[in-house]
C-alpha cells in the first residue's frame, strides 16, 4: 500500500470515529433528558397577593394520568419528571374557588412556570320567610285569656274575690256599663262556685256578631257538664274573729264568722246521650266594716274615731 492511500484510510477512519463518538453524545444526551423530564413550577397567591400554602395542585395528561403535590409554606409547588406534552394544571384551595388551566406545554430539560391566583369563594345565604298570613279565628286572638280547670283552682274561692279578679284580668269593658260575664252563654246569672268552672274565656272574640256589643271586658264562664261515671265533691269553710288579729286601724274587734259549705254531683242520665250536673252552696259572713272619722266634741274640737262595726252578708 503506498503512503497516500495510506493516509487517505486513516483520514476516512478518523472521520468515522468523530462521528460515531458525535451521535453517541447526542443519544446520551437526550437518553438523559428523557430521564430527567420536564418540570411544572408555580406560586399561589389570592387576590390581594397573600401567599396560599397546603393548596392542593394536581397535574393530568392526556392518557388520564395524574401527579399531585402541594404548596409549601412560601406558597410554591414544583412537579418534576414530567414527559414532553400538554397537561391540564388544577388548584383547589379551602375557602377558594378551583383554579384550572388547560394546554400547559411541557418541554424535557425545561420547566414551565406558572402564577396562580386564587379567587375567594363568597358565599353567602339568606332565608327570608313569609308573613304569617292574618287569622281572624276568634281563638288566635292575641289579647285573649283562656283559664282551663288547673288555672282556675289558683283563683279565689269566695264569689265575690272571684268576680274581682276576674274583672281585673277583663280590664275595663266597652261602654258605660263595663265588660259583661256570660255564664253558658247568658248574661245577667250568678257566678257559679270556683269548683264547678271548667273554662274561663276573657276577651276571645271581641268583634263577635253573637253580642250587641264590642266584647273588650267580656268573661265568658263555661261550667262543668255532667260525666259518663257520677261523681262529686263537697267543701266547707269556717273562720272565726278568734283567729284573727284586729284591724289597726279600728280600736275594738268585733265578731267575725265566715261559714261556707258547697258540693257538686253529676253523672249520666242516659248513657251517652244525656247528663246532669248539679251544685249548691251555702255561705253566710259576720263581716266587718270599718269607720274612720274625725268628730268634734263639746267644746267644737275634732277628734278621731276609728270603729269597725259587723255587716252581716248571706
Amino acid at each position: 500500500m503506498s503512503f497516500a492511500k495510506y493516509f487517505q484510510t486513516e483520514k476516512l477512519l478518523s472521520a468515522s470515529v468523530k462521528l460515531c463518538l458525535t451521535m453517541g453524545l447526542f443519544l446520551l444526551v437526550a437518553h438523559a433528558q428523557q430521564l430527567s423530564g420536564g418540570a411544572i413550577r408555580g406560586k399561589v397567591v389570592d387576590q390581594a397577593g397573600a401567599l396560599v400554602n397546603t393548596a392542593s395542585v394536581t397535574i393530568s395528561n392526556p392518557n388520564g394520568g395524574e401527579l399531585t403535590a402541594q404548596t409549601n409554606r412560601d406558597g410554591e409547588f414544583v412537579v418534576n419528571k414530567l414527559a414532553s406534552g400538554r397537561y391540564t394544571v388544577q388548584v383547589t384551595a379551602r375557602g377558594f374557588t378551583p383554579y384550572q388551566i388547560v394546554e400547559v406545554e411541557v418541554i424535557a430539560g425545561k420547566a414551565t412556570t406558572l402564577e396562580v391566583t386564587l379567587t375567594v369563594t363568597i358565599t353567602e345565604q339568606v332565608s327570608v320567610g313569609g308573613e304569617p298570613p292574618v287569622n281572624t279565628a276568634p281563638e288566635a286572638n292575641a289579647s285573649a285569656v283562656v283559664l282551663n280547670e288547673s288555672d282556675i283552682k289558683g283563683l279565689p274561692d269566695d264569689p265575690t274575690e272571684l268576680a274581682d279578679a276576674l274583672a281585673a284580668l277583663a280590664g275595663p269593658g266597652a261602654g258605660p256599663g263595663g265588660g259583661e260575664i256570660f255564664i253558658d252563654g247568658f248574661s245577667g246569672g250568678k257566678l257559679p262556685p270556683r269548683d264547678t268552672i271548667r273554662e274561663i274565656r276573657i276577651n276571645q272574640n271581641p268583634i263577635s256578631a253573637e253580642y250587641d256589643r264590642l266584647g273588650f271586658g267580656r268573661i265568658e264562664i263555661l261550667t262543668k257538664p255532667g260525666s259518663e261515671k257520677w261523681n262529686g265533691e263537697a267543701a266547707s269553710e269556717f273562720e272565726d274573729e278568734s283567729l284573727n288579729s284586729r284591724n289597726p286601724f279600728a280600736a275594738n274587734r268585733p265578731p267575725f264568722q265566715l261559714r261556707n259549705v258547697n258540693g257538686n254531683v253529676g253523672g249520666p242520665l242516659v248513657k251517652k246521650r244525656a247528663s246532669i250536673f248539679a251544685d249548691f252552696e251555702i255561705e253566710n259572713i259576720d263581716n266587718n266594716a270599718l269607720i274612720n272619722a274625725l268628730l268634734l266634741d263639746a267644746n267644737l274640737n275634732a277628734a278621731p274615731f276609728q270603729r269597725a262595726a259587723l255587716t252581716p252578708a248571706k
